[in-house]
């Protein structure tokens, strides 16, 4: 008596075809996952860039506070005094801009220098997504500060704010 262990006729075309299926269907899902995962990176890398250049709007408005401390004459709030809006960089008291008065005016635009500094100047780099916004509201006794910041991400706006309060604890 002869057993047959194995059987010679090989793979038929219905398995292969269903080999295939499942297969395809993995590679699908996955390269879904991949797509996925790069569009995140996209949104929390601008979501970074936004929340630090937020904090950076607010330091600057305190740096300013804080100079004129240190400057004999000068109020605490001189420069940044009365409800309005600004542009500001990183160059301090200098690159006040008053004149700008919402998210979309060109003066709120950000651009990045030769030596990767934000800055509102065009003439200093190139141009980028961000914008960015202070806001001053004063309460005699304190600065209400909000650093707003706006990019567009395809052809939705995003926007992102911080707020502080800065107080004349001269």
């Amino acid at each position: 008596m002869k057993i047959k262990i194995f059987n010679n006729q090989g793979i038929s075309i219905l398995e292969v075809v269903v080999a295939i299926l499942i297969i395809t269907i993995g590679m699908v899902g996955v390269l879904s996952l991949v797509i996925q995962n790069v569009e995140a990176q996209y949104i929390n890398k601008n979501i970074l860039i936004a929340t630090g250049l937020a904090q950076e709007g607010l330091e600057l408005v305190r740096n300013v506070r804080d100079l004129n401390w240190l400057t004999a004459g000068n109020a605490w709030n001189q420069d940044i005094v009365g409800d309005g809006t600004y542009a500001i960089d990183y160059r301090g008291r200098g690159s006040i801009n008053a004149s700008v008065n919402t998210l979309n005016d060109a003066g709120a635009r950000l651009y990045v220098n030769s030596s990767n500094l934000y800055t509102h100047s065009s003439a200093d780099g190139a141009a980028t997504d961000f914008y960015r916004l202070i806001s001053v509201v004063d309460h005699t006794s304190y600065l209400d500060v909000s650093c707003a910041i706006r990019w567009k991400e395809g052809t939705q706006n995003r926007d992102y704010t911080a707020e502080t309060y800065l107080y004349d604890w001269r």
